[in-house]
């Protein structure tokens, strides 16, 4: 139940950015310089900015669904399951790995206690529901790949053997806000290093609406309508790697979604010399302003994905 750090920085082929994050609705342009440079038609300009209305508009519909009345509150989790508590000794660095890979031996009789049907998570506003249980080794090592499975019981990855598990629970951050959820906590043999997973599950992340120029922060002015919404994109100026941008908002009653389209085209080009000229890898944080027809309140902020436009953090990534 990890979820990915926020992507100040993301690495892409640049010449692929003016292919616009796509959605739709009612459009807004952001507070940025307008304008196309030579190689770019208006007809291509007019396309991207479809195709962000259309995907904008999508990723409002997928949320509208997802809260339904008769359907239960997503569990997407942000600060993720499971947590490791106290440090590996220096003789033990391999258990990290094994950890990773769900590299356990079989646990010994009467260990590992009985699965109950379901657990009950609790949000702080109240909300309650049930979700199905998952047993306490469950899940570990199911996002690593076949090939490094083979690598269990290897010293690269010895197996973890289990000497007991309690049930608990945990606080944890959701795209809903924080909520209580039901918890294994795990020791193991020649470690005092514990473990706390999930004892529910959780729903997968949405595919994000688009990889290139995803909107992934956003800070909500004073007046609570002005929306500075923060990005990977190609860098700020002139040139064929550089990109202007405005932004595509869908504004409903419960949700807004955003899409960000690049209104200009960069891509490489030819020098003096005529030696072929390729831009960076390497995406710089950019950001666009928007207005809302009304203050944002309780509204739901989501990018094309359908996943919260958090704030930026203030402090070193980890």
């Amino acid at each position: 139940m990890s979820v990915p750090a926020p992507r100040l920085v993301r690495t892409l082929v640049i010449a692929l950015f003016a292919t616009a994050v796509a959605g739709c609705g009612a459009e807004r342009d952001g507070d940025v310089s307008a304008g196309r440079p030579p190689g770019q038609t208006g007809d291509e300009s007019a396309e991207a900015g479809a195709r962000a209305q259309r995907d904008a508009e999508a990723a409002a519909d997928r949320w509208e669904a997802d809260r339904a009345a008769d359907k239960p509150r997503p569990l997407l989790v942000r600060g993720g399951l499971p947590v490791q508590l106290g440090d590996w000794e220096p003789n033990n660095h391999a258990f990290k790995v094994s950890l990773g890979d769900g590299c356990f031996a079989p646990p010994a009789s009467g260990v590992l206690p009985p699965t109950p049907p379901d657990g009950e998570v609790r949000w702080v506003d109240g909300v309650v529901q049930r979700r199905p249980a998952t047993a306490p080794l469950q899940g570990y090592g199911r996002s690593v790949p076949t090939e490094l499975r083979s690598r269990c019981g290897t010293a690269e990855a010895p197996r973890l053997t289990v000497t007991s598990v309690s049930a608990t629970t945990r606080t944890v951050q959701t795209t809903e806000g924080p909520a209580t959820v039901p918890a294994w906590e795990l020791a193991f043999a020649d470690t005092s290093v514990r473990v706390i997973g999930p004892a529910v599950t959780d729903d997968p992340w949405p595919t994000p609406g688009h990889p290139l120029d995803s909107a992934d922060t956003a800070t909500v002015g004073a007046d609570g309508r002005t929306v500075t919404v923060g990005f990977g994109g190609a860098p700020d100026g002139p040139g064929p790697c550089g990109s202007d941008y405005r932004a595509v908002v869908v504004q409903r009653d419960r949700v807004v979604a955003v899409a960000v389209v690049a209104i200009r085209k960069p891509g490489p080009t030819v020098d003096r010399d005529g030696r072929r000229v390729g831009c960076p890898l390497m995406a710089a944080s950019r950001t666009v302003a928007i207005t809302l027809d009304a203050p944002l309140a309780d509204r739901a902020l989501i990018g094309t994905g359908g996943l919260p436009l958090h704030p930026p953090p203030t402090g070193p990534l980890d």
